[in-house]
């Protein structure tokens, strides 16, 4: 309780330890030394003979989530508390923009496609990179060297823009590309400060805010890897917070504009579908009678169409362009729930299409079912939009077959609209899970049990990844109903 009584001190020490761990890892990582590489390299073959640095790295995560909980728990509604938010996010940002992305290789994915299109002349939506083997660049894409691109055409637009401004190289385009991604992350702070205005206290506004601009998982994922997730989540959020908000509501733009933005948001990622879904619904549930409904639905239907076909203008045909999309959604396993359960099926020496689909029809199924709630929930107005979105992403993540550390990206800010104790809970843990897993998989695995098989690995680490975030605070609530119970019970002692 003293901590919360001081809350600018309190938060002034947290930017600054969290500041001197964000810069430790800029140091032992830096991009300007092992972004000249000839190949790149993880974590753990950058730390394999100096295991030092792996335990610098996990013990670093675990004081930047502690004092995260500790900001969150802390901040207040003073003007000097916002301020201390967003520069200390402007600040780690710009500290991360040169840390090397030591648990993913998408940043050089990116550079190297962008090469297709711009020093090549082909088409990176339909071209592999092993179409061009005397690229020095070719080996930064390791395993994606003959897949096509699995993100949307506007993002490609966006890269390529980025390299016909001459950021080619391995280091260039990768700090390039970092400050893109550090652009969106502002973006996002700017959106948030404007979507939570109406929030119902000012220490809800500062600790939404405050949970986004200082999430490990955003500032190490979204800047100090690059990922393209955050110029997605711009476009989300301004869909989402323009609906909300009902900006140009008095001149009738607002799905329009709502439209235009969550479209872009899908030709960035396709994982924004699911939110454009949930906003059509929320689109048609305002309107007056059906057929204003239906005007508003052809009308979100020619407008989406016509961006799609723009973005995809450059790469024509389309149906050729679409196919790394396509294939990221329906052919990729990664270390899920599905992924175990295909495993375990094939251990069994169940047939092979078995094994493969039925984990992933199980996942499908259990998604679209959370979404279709969450469609009526939206449609009886007992959901708002960004609560309903949280709730369908979570299941996707839990149930689907692909998954990356740097997912709950997408529920950080969808969670900061409306940050309830459980939502809260729910995915400061899943951000904390998906990034300590790298313990099992770089260390534990690599270092101490080389010979453990993929099925051992996803048992170890599957329910640390998933089952803390979707049961512990389950456990939690269940444990303070009691106290609660009998508080209220000795309130009603004292009234009588």
């Amino acid at each position: 309780m003293m901590l919360r009584r001081h809350p600018l001190p309190v938060l002034l020490v947290v930017g600054l330890v969290s500041q001197l761990v964000y810069l430790a890892y800029t140091l032992l990582f830096p991009l300007t030394t092992y972004g000249y590489a000839p190949r790149p390299y993880d974590m753990e073959q950058i730390a394999r003979n100096a295991h030092w640095m792996g335990a610098a790295w996990m013990i670093g995560l675990v004081v930047l989530y502690v004092l995260f909980g500790v900001a969150v728990w802390v901040v207040d509604a003073s003007r000097w508390t916002r301020r201390v938010i967003l520069i200390f996010g402007m600040i780690f940002g710009l500290t991360l923009i040169w840390l090397y992305p030591v648990t993913a290789t998408d940043l050089f994915q990116y550079v190297m496609r962008a090469r297709i299109g711009v020093v090549y002349g082909a088409n990176p939506m339909a071209v592999t990179p092993e179409h061009f083997p005397n690229d020095p660049l070719l080996p930064f894409v390791g395993e994606w060297k003959d897949i096509v691109s699995p993100y949307g055409p506007a993002w490609e637009l966006l890269a390529g823009a980025v390299a016909r401004l001459g950021f080619t190289g391995a280091v260039s385009g990768a700090l390039a590309y970092k400050v893109v991604a550090w652009l969106a992350y502002l973006a996002c702070l700017a959106l948030l400060a404007w979507g939570t205005r109406s929030a119902e206290a000012n220490g809800n506004r500062r600790r939404a805010l405050l949970f986004f601009a200082w999430n490990p998982l955003v500032l190490l994922q979204g800047v100090g890897n690059g990922h393209n997730d955050l110029v997605m989540l711009a476009w989300l959020l301004l869909a989402v917070i323009v609906w909300q908000r009902r900006w140009m509501s008095e001149r009738g733009g607002t799905w329009l504009i709502a439209v235009a933005c969550i479209s872009v948001a899908v030709l960035v990622k396709a994982a924004a579908g699911m939110m454009a879904i949930l906003l059509l619904v929320a689109m048609l549930r305002a309107e007056a009678g059906w057929r204003r409904r239906a005007l508003v639905l052809a009308g979100s239907a020619a407008l989406g169409i016509g961006l799609v076909l723009l973005a995809y203008l450059p790469f024509w045909p389309p149906w050729r362009s679409i196919g790394g999309v396509l294939d990221e959604m329906a052919n990729r396993y990664t270390y899920t729930v599905a992924a175990t359960l295909r495993m375990g099926l094939d251990e069994l020496q169940f047939p092979p299409n078995v094994t493969w689909d039925v984990p992933r029809a199980v996942g499908d199924m259990l998604s679209a079912g959370m979404l279709a709630w969450c469609v009526i929930q939206v449609w009886r107005r007992r959901l708002d939009l960004a609560s309903a979105g949280f709730l369908a992403y979570f299941a996707y993540l839990i149930g689907g077959s692909s998954y990356r550390i740097w997912y709950p990206l997408w529920l950080v800010p969808l969670a900061a609209l409306n940050l309830t104790p459980a939502v809260r809970w729910r995915t400061l843990l899943l951000c904390f899970t998906s990034e300590f897993s790298i313990v099992v998989f770089y260390y534990i695995w690599r270092w101490y049990w080389p010979d453990a098989s993929w099925l051992e690995i996803h048992l170890l680490t599957i329910p640390w990844q998933f089952g803390v975030p979707l049961l512990l605070p389950i456990w939690l609530r269940r444990r303070a109903a009691p106290a609660a119970n009998a508080a209220s019970s000795n309130d009603r002692s004292y009234a009588v």
